[in-house]
């Protein structure tokens, strides 16, 4: 399935009605040129990246919640989502249009609220697009059809894949589902079979496509080595292999570019991401916070918040042709993808 099939499939939930200020949002923000310091009068971002909990049932090493989970997390429920705590956040200027909602974690079933949280966004016109490992999806899967969401898509790792195997078929039969699977260097290059293997898997289980990621350098421990470069030939030939074998299955990112290096990546004029306390978020690509002055969206005026000195500084890296891309951004195969 193709980016533009992916994203035509959440649309066609929208209300029309309450998602044109929305979408009115999206074409200005589509014709207007990008500038290193933004004003909300201009048009405000398309998506917003909405960390509902931090906490998770698991414990994988390339994830941040793994590095909260095993830093101990303190006062979990005040960083933890609530209705009442997303009307908030999505009553500020710099959320309220957004097109798109991602609701990530940690395990966002984990949520006690997570259902009227998808009804309340959904009622106001956003699409909204979870991302779950599964382990508790089919205990919660009706609710949050009934609640209207736009998309699920469920993570792929080996230690969840037995309750997949047996809840998966059932999930699928009240809302399918899309699926994901990061990928690392060392399986591409010496277990190419196992990923080929998980794409048969979750076809099989009547996934609707696998969206395959490629590694980033984030969460407890770091391993670059693992990341994906465009001059990496086995990762080109297992992406034939298994678009061969499953024609139309996959969707595949571009690797990490080490030649003609392209600089037109779009998060942070089109994304905003912030945690239920309004800690606001980088980037989706860098699992850290905001620091220092204006970094809360409740402590300063949206258009300070959104210009913020360390997103105003990628932003002028990124728009001026004579400059290298930011640190974070050298590692993330974003770096060159124009988004939607």
């Amino acid at each position: 399935m193709a980016n533009f099939d992916y994203y035509v499939e959440m649309a066609r939930k929208l209300s029309p009605l309450k998602a044109t200020p929305k979408v009115w949002n999206y074409l200005k923000y589509k014709t207007l040129r990008k500038q290193p310091e933004m004003l909300l009068s201009r048009y405000t971002p398309q998506i917003a990246h909405y960390f509902v909990t931090k906490r998770c049932n698991m414990d994988c090493d390339y994830c941040a919640s793994g590095k909260y989970m095993k830093e101990g997390i303190r006062g979990w429920k005040e960083s933890e989502a609530t209705l009442e705590k997303t009307k908030r956040i999505f009553a500020n200027p710099l959320f309220a249009n957004c097109l798109l909602v991602d609701l990530v974690g940690g395990e966002p079933m984990l949520v006690e609220d997570f259902d009227r949280i998808v009804a309340f966004l959904s009622d106001r016109g956003h699409m909204t697009n979870v991302a779950t490992n599964g382990i508790k999806l089919a205990e919660r899967i009706a609710d949050l059809k009934q609640a209207g969401i736009s998309r699920i898509n469920v993570s792929y790792y080996d230690q969840n894949r037995p309750i997949l195997e047996r809840n998966l078929p059932v999930i699928n039969g009240i809302f399918p589902v899309h699926m994901s699977f990061v990928m690392l260097r060392s399986v591409v290059e010496q277990k190419p079979e196992h990923i080929l293997e998980v794409a048969r898997f979750t076809k099989s289980a009547g996934a609707k496509s696998l969206r395959l990621w490629i590694y980033r350098p984030m969460g407890g421990n770091i391993h670059r080595d693992e990341i994906i470069t465009d001059t990496n030939p086995a990762y080109l030939d297992m992406r034939q292999r298994i678009d061969a074998a499953l024609p139309g299955f996959c969707i595949w990112p571009e690797p990490i570019r080490m030649t003609q290096l392209q600089k037109r990546c779009p998060q942070v004029w089109q994304r905003v991401g912030c945690d239920p306390t309004g800690e606001m978020i980088i980037c989706c690509g860098i699992d850290e916070p905001l620091k220092g002055e204006n970094s809360n969206l409740f402590d300063a005026h949206p258009d300070v918040v959104y210009n913020h000195p360390t997103l105003v500084d990628m932003r002028k890296k990124l728009l001026d042709p004579e400059s290298e891309p930011p640190d974070a951004c050298k590692s993330c195969n974003l770096l060159g993808d124009p988004g939607w």
